[in-house]
Order: C-alpha cells, then structure tokens, then sequence
C-alpha cells in the first residue's frame, strides 16, 4: 500500500517542497532509514491516529479521505523551522500578559479594537493565526511595541515618553502664558487699598489676563459656610479694590469687607428701603450695616471654586 504525502502543494506555501513531495511505501519500524525518509508522515499518524496510507494534503488545513480534521499544529513537528515562522501560542501568551497588565477583560479589549471576545480568547490560547493587521491595531492601539508583540525581541512598550513631555510642555507653557498670579490677602490695614504695602500676603492664586485686567488684582480667601451655597469655605474671590461708602456699586453685588480687625470676608451688598446692608447668602447669619467697623474694600470680579475630586 503506498500513500502520498504531498508537501508541495503550491497553494499552501506553508512548508518546503524540496525535501518530502515523494512517495513513501508501508513503513518497516525496524528499518531506521526508511523511518527517518518519512518520518513527517509517520510522527503526523502517531499524532492524530490517521491509519497510513491515506491520502494527505497541505493547503490551509489538512484532510484526509474520511474528512477528519488535521490540524495546523503539524507544522510543528517538521524540521529545518518549515511554516509561518510566527509562534502563534507565544504571541497569543503575549497578548494576554498585556492585556492583564493594562487591567482589561477579552471583551474590553476586543471591544477597543473591535474584534470580539471569543477571537481574544483564541488568540491567547494560541488556536487562531493573528492577522499582522491585527498586531500593527494592537501595537497603536495600547502603545505596545509591534516588534515585541511578533517575535518578543526589544522592548515591550513604545518609548513615547518624551514626546509625551513635549507636548505636556507645550501646553503647560501654552496655558500658563494665559494666566496672571495675584496675590491673597490675609488682612490689611487701615490704609488699604489706597496703600496696597498696609496688607498682608498669604499666598498666591490664578488668574485669566482678562479677569486681572477687568481689575482683579487681589483676592481673598472664603472662610465658613456664611455665603453657601454660592461660596464654600476654602474658595477665593478676585477683587478689585474699592474706594467709597458703596452707593454706586449695584445691589446683588458680592463685595469684599475689611472688619475691624483687618480680616477680609465676602459678603453680599443689597439695597433695603434705600439703605445699604451686607448680607450673606446663607439665611441663618443675619444682615450687617456697613460701618467704620465694616469697611468695603473690593468688589468681587471672578469666583475661584475649590473642587474636591
């Protein structure tokens, strides 16, 4: 009985088709050199219990008469490195260990390349061939080497780091050329703001160039909850100074108060019955009356929130 193994078959290209397009007689195991002539062939019907003697071809996936499945992992038993030359199982491995390291679920990371689940979870197990436009998706896709990815030579992950400074640089610089930093006001004496030397500086904030040329030169830190719910203890207030008793400052406005011990606070200037009262936004402090005691200073430009993340 003779069985013909064909290698050669063109349309595969999988393997080399100089050493094994021949035919191969019933195999004697005592006869060493005829084992070792075929022993593609022979290790294939050890393998997959294919009786010899059947017919067998290679191209994409192998058969046999009785329509029995041969699969791919053949290619691993023939010599001389013959086939893809890409370690499927091993690129699979790689790409579960990324994916594990970026925290991702198959179907996350399918659903970002979109490819689903079930191809994920083959890839990984190495029983799927990995399109290299897949790899090259991978490799942009979640900054990993595409070199790595394939052979696992080189680094694991795409050096971007500094061009990722570069440009975190540049819009730093970008955004900081946009900004102006005001000095916060503590206390002041009584000679402010007409002498802006008689207060005192505790720290600095932030501010557009358009909030400081509207006059916001100064700011003032919230303390308590007396302007809830619009101002909550920890915000600042920008302010441009003021100079007057408040009869030409708009009823509603948010201005600054220096009280008689030099603190600054914020308060609301409403008009009642013609008369000036200070007020706070929360309803359980009551209303106050400008006074040597209580002297405006400021008027508020532009509300700078403390957010809590």
């Amino acid at each position: 009985m003779k069985g013909l193994c064909n290698f050669a078959d063109e349309r595969a290209r999988d393997f080399s088709a100089t050493n094994h397009s021949e035919e191969i007689h019933m195999i004697d195991p005592e006869d060493n050199s005829q084992l070792a002539k075929a022993y593609p062939f022979f290790l294939a019907s050890l393998l997959y219990n294919i009786p010899y003697g059947c017919k067998v071809r290679t191209h994409r996936k192998y058969y046999i008469p009785s329509g029995i499945f041969v699969k791919r992992q053949m290619a691993g038993i023939i010599p001389n490195g013959i086939g893809r030359g890409m370690d499927k199982k091993a690129v699979g491995e790689r790409i579960r260990l990324i994916r594990k390291l970026l925290g991702l679920t198959q179907k996350e990371m399918g659903e970002q390349i979109g490819r689903s689940w079930k191809t994920i979870n083959r890839w990984e197990a190495g029983e799927r061939e990995i399109p290299d436009t897949a790899l090259k998706l991978i490799s942009s896709t979640f900054g990993v080497s595409y070199e790595w990815l394939k052979t696992g030579q080189g680094e694991m992950w795409e050096r971007k780091e500094k061009a990722l400074l570069e440009e975190l640089e540049a819009k730093t610089r970008e955004v900081l050329e946009k900004l102006v930093r005001i000095p916060v006001v503590g206390r002041a004496g009584a000679g402010f703001p007409e002498s802006p030397a008689d207060m005192d500086v505790v720290g600095y904030v932030l501010v557009s160039k358009e909030t400081f040329q509207k006059g916001g030169k100064f700011s003032v830190q919230v303390h308590g909850d007396s302007m809830e719910p619009t101002l909550h203890d920890g915000d600042f207030v920008a302010f441009k100074t003021y100079v007057g008793d408040g009869s030409d400052i708009p009823s509603g406005k948010v201005v600054v108060v220096r009280n008689r011990y030099g603190e600054l606070i914020v308060k609301r200037l409403t008009r009642v019955d013609g008369s000036i009262v200070l007020t706070s936004d929360n309803p359980k402090y009551p209303p106050l009356q400008p006074s040597a005691d209580l002297q405006i200073v400021g008027v508020a430009v532009e509300a700078i929130k403390r957010v809590e993340l």
